[in-house]
């Protein structure tokens, strides 16, 4: 499954939290393809409701895999990428510390960062730079037509 942009977007803006953790390495099971609980410690807080704060655990599930065992539906990450991290940030919901993904958005750090490596501001300048879109309104939200999948050749 494939979240379209304007969808990613509408959860980086209302997600309560976005943070960035420090992996904890050995904390579960590793089976590769598989569901894997992926657990850090708050380092940086971007976004939060009160609920979050430095220095606390948080988990959330991850879709681990290797190159050609790809799932079409859950956001995952290749094993290798995720061993060689150190730092995860994400846009999260939920009650912690059990979380949730909010839309596919998180990316893995080698280190953490002052300002986050994933802005709300990111993906409104991806939308802005798509060339021929067209904006079809419906009662419940904007719709883009065009080649949006084609955003890399911009």
């Amino acid at each position: 499954m494939s979240i379209p942009l304007e969808g990613r977007l509408r959860w980086r803006k209302t997600a309560p939290f976005h943070v960035q953790l420090e992996l904890e390495k050995g904390s579960g099971r590793l089976t590769v393809p598989g569901n894997f609980t992926v657990r850090g410690g708050v380092v940086r807080v971007f976004r939060s409701d009160g609920r979050i704060a430095p220095g606390d655990h948080v988990a959330f599930g991850l879709w681990v895999c290797r190159a050609g065992q790809e799932p079409t539906g859950p956001a995952y990450v290749y094993e290798d990428d995720l061993m060689r991290a150190s730092h995860v940030e994400a846009y999260l919901y939920g009650t912690p510390p059990d979380c949730e993904l909010a839309a596919y958005e998180f990316t893995l750090l080698e280190v953490p960062s002052d300002e986050p490596k994933m802005s709300i501001g990111d993906l409104e300048e991806l939308l802005s730079r798509f060339d021929g879109l067209k904006t079809i309104n419906t009662a419940d939200a904007k719709c883009h037509a065009g080649k949006w999948w084609e955003f890399w050749k911009a």
